[in-house]
């Protein structure tokens, strides 16, 4: 799914105070009653589980799908599904659980959840793993990272964070300039010559693209993992972003920005090509592009003809990474819930059981973050599961950030806006982001 920005910190515990429960929202909360086992004898009594999810556009029918035979696996649940619009997502959640009305089981990002943690405002997960046999082990190491915080799980994830550092590329188009599709840009070197060979001008605008980066705050951290920057000490409390990596990585996105004639160009392109009804990169319009693992269901739902192929992001300074974990979306139990035991046959369902989970999942042509379902035929056969497993195993994990991603991703995206206009040097781009890292750090820590 596409990037979706999320409640800051700051607004984050503003509307938990406006609506009177501060930061110990638990404790003005009921504890949930578990329900009370049936007699082995007896039938178990009839529950309503309610369900908000963000699984729009063509994935409507496949969650139909999902949910209907999780009711026919549990006859006794009845899940009543809500889907939820993108906009105030998370005040909408945070109001829902603040008036004693939350979802069952919620859709939620992993870089979402240190805000509701320490709000206590979701239920652990992590005994409820435990007796059902789910252990960390049993996903792929980044995604295992990612799902933890302050001693437990609270999120189960159904996508995978590590499938989104992908470059898609047109072969028809690498031929026409000479570059072999069967061996793409590996470094960022030879990715800049690729760009300058592929972009096309026709009366000093651009025609084809050569290429669109991962922008805004994503495509910042990614390309600072794919040239192995760090950013926040191991403690979480520091910012180590201002270094001399990350500064080559905001000059390498400058450099491709203006390999393409600069970004009045790009930004002429992107007004032009936003009109039509498809992505640009299925119209013959653009070479490559960055994506994560949905493009594979996009392309196949939208331009099921294309001839493309994949590969991982190129890195540069020899990096063990090809990119970040920026999010992924899974599931979690609201605190409230008065059906914690039928909730939580949901959200199994829809995270770790392969009949439920890993079907939605491979029906969307999407890398799943247990090991068990890339087992299964399905991901095995397919042309592209080298790629994503190789992303995903490459993939860096900058967990500290969570606390504060999306207020630093703000001033990410305002920071590189700045370069690409030629207002600030990439130097001077990253001194700021450091300096408003640590103060945004200080701040989360001292509220602590």
């Amino acid at each position: 799914m596409g990037n979706q920005h999320g409640l800051s910190r700051r607004r984050f515990l503003q509307t938990t105070l406006m609506a009177g429960v501060g930061v110990g929202l638990a404790a003005c909360q009921p504890l949930p009653v578990s329900e009370v086992a049936p007699e082995d004898t007896a039938a178990p009594e009839p529950v309503t589980v309610r369900l908000w999810h963000h699984w729009g556009g063509g994935r409507v029918p496949l969650m139909d799908t999902q949910i209907a035979d999780f009711m026919a696996a549990y006859p006794h649940i009845t899940a009543e599904v809500t889907l939820q619009p993108w906009g105030q997502r998370l005040e909408k959640l945070l109001a829902s659980i603040t008036a004693g009305t939350p979802p069952d089981v919620t859709m939620l990002a992993q870089h979402d959840m240190a805000p509701f943690v320490r709000a206590e405002a979701l239920l652990p997960l992590t005994e409820r793993m435990a007796e059902a046999g789910i252990t960390l082990d049993q996903y792929y190491g980044p995604e295992a990272k990612a799902m933890q915080r302050e001693g437990n799980v609270w999120v189960l994830p159904n996508t995978m964070g590590g499938a989104q550092n992908l470059m898609f590329y047109i072969p028809a188009d690498f031929e026409e300039v000479g570059l072999d599709p069967e061996n793409p840009p590996s470094t960022w070197t030879e990715m800049l010559d690729a760009i300058a060979k592929l972009v096309v001008f026709e009366d000093d605008e651009i025609k084809r693209l050569g290429c669109t980066l991962y922008g805004g705050p994503d495509g910042f951290r990614h390309y600072m993992a794919c040239n192995d920057a760090p950013m926040i000490s191991d403690d979480g409390q520091t910012s180590l972003i201002d270094n001399e990596l990350t500064v080559e990585a905001v000059q390498f996105m400058f450099d491709v920005m203006e390999a393409q004639g600069g970004i009045e160009k790009v930004a002429a392109w992107q007004s032009t090509t936003s009109a039509f009804e498809t992505n640009p990169f299925y119209s013959g319009l653009q070479s490559i592009q960055f994506s994560g693992g949905w493009n594979y269901f996009y392309v196949k739902d939208q331009a099921p003809d294309l001839d493309y192929l994949s590969a991982v992001s190129p890195v540069n300074n020899d990096s063990p990474w090809v990119g970040s974990y920026n999010y992924s979306w899974g599931y979690a139990m609201p605190r409230g819930t008065k059906v914690p035991d039928a909730a939580w046959q949901l959200l199994k369902w829809l995270t770790y059981d392969l009949e439920g989970s890993c079907k939605f999942m491979t029906a969307q042509l999407q890398a799943h973050p247990l090991k068990a379902c890339s087992e299964t035929p399905a991901y095995q056969t397919a042309p592209f599961w080298p790629v994503v497993e190789e992303a995903t195993e490459r993939t860096k994990v900058y967990g500290n950030s969570f606390p504060v991603w999306n207020e630093v991703g703000d001033v990410m995206r305002s920071s590189l806006e700045e370069v690409y206009y030629h207002r600030k040097t990439p130097e001077e781009a990253v001194a700021e982001i450091g300096v408003r890292l640590q103060e945004m750090l200080d701040e989360w820590w001292a509220e602590a």
